[in-house]
């Protein structure tokens, strides 16, 4: 829908200029009868009823996606966000780390829809890859808002890792068209400085430049260099969103009854279980969680006292 909304945007753009070489119909038989409706006329309103069309599904869909979200964030796994030029990696990259059978192509808009997938890391942590729609160069703000449907869950996303194609001769102007992008869609200042840089295809360089990209990364914690083909780096990539999810982590030592089982299900389903100890009629936790989730913890469950580590 997205696409047929772009292109139909687009041909409404050019009916001028097609059809200028034909002249006015008559309605009527014969020579009786006013004016009839000339061919643009006939085409621009077919056009724009179906554009009246798409958008009320579009409208739908987008709505449909809000409850997706909010229906996720029930469920305390942070959304990482693949953005990038078109072309750029960020499928192939997605199947790398996901195990996903995404389609993933040299070609323009390759992916037209998100697709999701969990991802255990390092740490034990369960976290929600999205996989999204590239970006090309002065991208037309009728050809955004076709699109926003499924840019939304860039918005909505805890840490945006931006791939680029460091191997492209243009690679920095592509890196330009993307943060413009996000400035477009709404995407705040602050989120940007905390992106991470994916500079993907890093085996299309030669031996010298890879050396480069290694030192570049080590001078700039929100860089990473690494090859979505052959895996190069992905360990590394892991490790660093891991590290950036749990910077708003705190270790908590809880002690339980063992029949207190919804508060201990709650921690199983919400935290991340670092130690469990049983002893006779109690249970010691010790877990990582957000400080968000502390807080619901301690609303629900009043009488069970937390100790921050």
């Amino acid at each position: 829908m997205q696409v047929e909304l772009a292109h139909l945007s687009y041909q409404r753009s050019r009916l001028v200029r097609s059809w200028t070489h034909l002249e006015r119909q008559r309605g009527g038989a014969g020579f009786l009868g006013g004016p009839g409706e000339t061919q643009i006329e006939s085409d621009r309103r077919q056009i724009d009823e179906r554009i009246t069309r798409i958008k009320r599904d579009l409208s739908r869909v987008t709505r449909t996606r809000g409850l997706h979200r909010k229906a996720r964030k029930r469920i305390p796994y942070p959304i990482v966000a693949l953005v990038g030029y078109t072309n750029a990696g960020k499928s192939t990259l997605f199947n790398r780390v996901t195990g996903a059978g995404v389609m993933a192509a040299d070609q323009l808009f390759a992916t037209l829809d998100p697709t999701m997938r969990d991802v255990t890391l390092p740490s034990g942590r369960k976290i929600i890859i999205s996989d999204t729609v590239g970006f090309v160069s002065s991208l037309p703000t009728s050809l955004i808002a076709a699109f926003r449907a499924t840019l939304e869950e860039v918005l909505e996303a805890d840490l945006i890792l931006h791939v680029r194609d460091i191997s492209h001769p243009d690679s920095d102007a592509q890196n330009s068209d993307v943060l413009d992008v996000l400035e477009e869609l709404g995407v705040e200042h602050d989120r940007l400085d905390k992106m991470v840089e994916v500079r993907n295809k890093i085996d299309l360089l030669s031996a010298e430049e890879q050396i480069t990209e290694e030192g570049r990364s080590e001078r700039n914690p929100n860089e990473i260099p690494l090859s979505a083909v052959n895996g190069q780096g992905c360990t590394a990539l892991l490790e660093l969103v891991d590290k950036r999810l749990n910077a708003n982590r705190s270790i908590v030592e809880i002690s339980l009854a063992f029949s207190d089982g919804e508060a201990i299900a709650w921690l199983y389903d919400r935290g991340q279980i670092l130690e469990r100890r049983d002893e006779e009629i109690l249970a010691y936790f010790r877990v990582g969680l957000d400080a968000d989730d502390v807080a619901r913890f301690e609303h629900r469950f009043p009488a069970i006292p937390t100790k921050s580590v």
